[in-house]
């Protein structure tokens, strides 16, 4: 579905990725773990289309990607929610969330809306609210809901949990499971090692800006260089 070969990439002189190589599978919940500065950002955001790679090849279910502008990957059905949420925080609930579908047509917009406040039923109570007045659990809701609005095959997912409390996490990643179940495939990035590898079918870790390690979700969970170096077990 999605496969990285030999990329490279980085920003002006400096490189960052290094001939990484990787895949995800239609279906697949596919995990990037790593220190920070290790390139896992970046990766995303190459794939995206915002950082174009300095050799290697990007492909998404089997057509090349390279020179596609980013609205044109997620037109595709590959879209990324970014670090941070990136809201427009002065507007509402809804008119951040139909931003995320202006590539669709009317009929699925109204279908893709209301998928998403089925699986975040707070955001239909708060459609009318600015974003910017939500709590950070709330926010990260209306950042994925955006981009489920596009309705994608594949959808990326960077720091999903970054400024939340545990509670908040939690439900994070319960939606991240069943976003997976209803067939999305899944590529994350994110800080809770743990919790991603228990979730994960498979995973990379990115060393670096080069793949050091990868296997199953379950098989880097055991492996002691995993354990000691990033899960702090």
């Amino acid at each position: 579905m999605l496969a990285l070969e030999n990329v490279s990439a980085g920003y002006g002189n400096l490189q960052v990725l290094h001939g990484i190589s990787l895949e995800v599978q239609p279906g697949e919940l596919v995990a990037i773990i790593g220190a920070n500065g290790a390139g896992k950002t970046t990766t995303l955001r190459t794939i995206s289309g915002f950082i174009r790679p300095s050799s290697g090849s990007i492909s998404f279910e089997g057509e090349p990607l390279a020179g596609k502008r980013p609205h044109d990957i997620a037109r595709r059905g590959l879209v990324q929610v970014p670090e941070g949420r990136s809201l427009f925080g002065g507007l509402t609930v809804l008119e951040n969330l139909s931003m995320g579908g202006y590539t669709r047509t009317a009929a699925e917009r109204e279908e893709a809306l209301r998928e998403v406040y089925e699986l975040f039923p707070v955001l239909k109570e708060r459609r009318d609210q600015p974003a910017a007045t939500l709590s950070g659990g709330q926010q990260q809701m209306v950042a994925i809901g955006r981009a489920l609005m596009a309705r994608p095959r594949l959808l990326m997912l960077d720091e999903p949990s970054l400024g939340l409390d545990p509670k908040t996490t939690g439900r994070v990643f319960s939606v991240v499971e069943r976003i997976r179940q209803t067939g999305v495939a899944v590529l994350i990035v994110e800080q809770d090692a743990v919790k991603t590898l228990r979730l994960a079918d498979r995973a990379y870790v990115l060393e670096s800006g080069e793949v050091a390690l990868q296997g199953t979700g379950s098989e880097l969970l055991e492996d002691q260089k995993v354990r000691s170096a990033y899960l702090g077990l």
